[in-house]
């Protein structure tokens, strides 16, 4: 049941924003816990901000960590109409003089013409062979056409494709063509009509062998089933464009110093994209300013990154041209870091990667930062478990609160009621008294 309000009928007095004042005052420690809530929720948003950012520092580390990551090697050609080619992570520095005498190209045969696409070859079995593994097709009556016959070889998976050519001629002008999926003599097939009957069975005649490709490497002679070669110079893979026996290609397969230098301005980046972000959030107005975890992740970082290896002519990476500036930035002179990359590839190597019995300072920092990003007991996950925990908490106090301040808005309501009606009826009984005294003296 409601409660009946006077609004101060009797009193005069406006009993509802006496009320309302009376509520404002009692509701101010949830004011000030909503306002924690609006804070601890803007830390929360702005700590996933240093996390991404710590996230992408630690990528920009793991490109540079390793020695494969670490060496980026490029492969020149000096006759990329004969030959180009790619070096990855495992290959090595060096030259080689290479002559392509042939190519790798896929087995072809052609049949006699036939006078139409649907011209029956007959049924029964028709059979491919390939690399000694034999596909028997079954060709049905209403199925028998040269065209159903080469849809048929395609749908088998035998390692052989089909398509019917047509001359233009007005009879005997329809040809069934077949090509080994694969280049090389591994690739190359047979066929056996002999199984089919009742049509006209296609005859074959060779139009391309089968054939490997036949190439030198610093004269020592090297075949292959394709034109792409990935197996004849470790970690390098080799496109054959063309051949000709006169001409020797010269594959030079180098440094690239502009590769290195990018990822190094990639982990510079990042590294100053986190530092600005953490600035601006730990400023005057920011919401992690003075904040103990950031102060221990700065702490760590900067330590990481300005650590000394125990060995080696470079030991500290201002040594290659990244320094940190005052105010916490890193700069970056690729003049200086080119120069010492040509000069002692190694020991600039050493710097960023960590090998056996060995850290560099870059790889140093990268564990650190993948600590820091544990998705169990991380400090991240750790300190966002514990504001999740903090602002349920706020919750319940704010809901247990909210039912203590409903409880107190009804029982000012009761009371005023009560006054206004007592008001009202002691002055009904004065009113009444009045006009008696009045009445009397008369």
């Amino acid at each position: 049941m409601s409660t009946i309000s006077f609004g101060g009928l009797a009193s005069g007095l406006d009993t509802g924003k006496i009320v309302t004042q009376l509520l404002a005052i009692r509701r101010q420690p949830i004011d000030r816990l909503e306002s924690q809530k609006t804070t601890f929720s803007a830390t929360k948003i702005a700590l996933q901000g240093v996390e991404s950012r710590v996230r992408g520092l630690m990528e920009a580390a793991a490109s540079l960590d390793s020695n494969d990551e670490f060496a980026s090697l490029s492969a020149t050609s000096s006759h990329e109409a004969l030959l180009t080619a790619s070096a990855g992570a495992l290959a090595s520095p060096g030259g080689y003089d290479i002559v392509v005498t042939a190519r790798a190209q896929a087995q072809k045969e052609r049949s006699q013409g036939f006078d139409a696409a649907s011209s029956s070859v007959g049924t029964g079995t028709f059979s491919i062979t390939v690399g000694g593994q034999t596909t028997d097709l079954q060709i049905a009556a209403g199925f028998s056409g040269l065209a159903d016959l080469a849809s048929a070889i395609n749908e088998s998976g035998a390692g052989v494709s089909a398509t019917v050519l047509f001359d233009g001629s007005e009879t005997g002008g329809y040809y069934l063509s077949l090509t080994a999926e694969e280049t090389g003599t591994a690739a190359a097939f047979t066929v056996d009509a002999s199984g089919l009957t009742g049509g006209t069975a296609p005859v074959f005649g060779n139009v391309q062998a089968a054939q490997n490709a036949a190439f030198t490497i610093d004269n020592l002679p090297v075949a292959s089933q394709s034109n792409t070669v990935s197996n004849a110079i470790q970690g390098v893979t080799l496109n054959l464009a063309g051949m000709d026996a006169g001409t020797t290609v010269h594959l030079d397969i180098a440094t690239d110093g502009e590769a290195i230098e990018a990822k190094v301005q990639a982990f510079v980046d990042a590294y100053n994209d986190l530092f600005g972000y953490i600035a601006e959030q730990g400023g005057e107005e920011g919401v992690l300013r003075g904040d103990s975890t950031m102060r221990s992740l700065v702490a760590k970082i900067r330590t990481d990154i300005t650590s000394r290896l125990s060995e080696g002519p470079i030991t500290m990476l201002y040594q290659v041209g990244i320094r940190q500036t005052e105010g916490g930035d890193l700069s970056f002179d690729t003049s200086a870091f080119q120069r010492e990359l040509a000069g002692d590839y190694a020991a600039v190597r050493d710097l960023f990667i960590s090998r056996t019995g060995h850290d560099g300072t870059v790889a140093k920092l990268g564990d650190s930062l993948d600590t820091m990003l544990d998705s169990v007991d991380g400090v991240f996950k750790l300190r966002s478990a514990a504001i999740d925990d903090r602002m349920k908490s706020i919750d319940s106090t704010i809901a247990r609160y909210e039912l203590s301040l409903d409880s107190y808005e009804k029982t000012l309501n009761a009371r005023f009621t009560a006054m206004e009606t007592l008001l009202s009826t002691l002055q009904a009984q004065s009113g009444y008294l009045s006009a008696i005294s009045t009445s009397s003296s008369n």
